[in-house]
């Protein structure tokens, strides 16, 4: 049985055309330092973010190519 353990990555996405479309705003900012991920309520600004902390983060700049050679392609090769 292997001991290594799962390690959970997350990307923040853009917004898409429908999103933009309907005028939504980005909700979540991402801390890359910290691997850490923090979701606002839209209007509730007496209410702190939600946090959320994973092995790994990216945000809407990062391509699909980058996150896989920099996660994916060490596991496979």
């Amino acid at each position: 049985m292997a001991s290594e353990s799962v390690k959970v990555v997350v990307r923040c996405r853009p917004l898409n055309d429908r999103e933009k479309a309907m005028n939504c705003k980005t909700v979540i900012s991402i801390d890359s330092s910290h691997c850490q991920c923090f979701i606002e309520k839209p209007g509730a600004t007496e209410e702190p973010p939600k946090q959320f902390t994973f092995d790994g983060t990216y945000y809407i700049n990062h391509s699909t190519e980058q996150i896989y050679n920099e996660i994916a392609y060490p596991l496979v090769e």
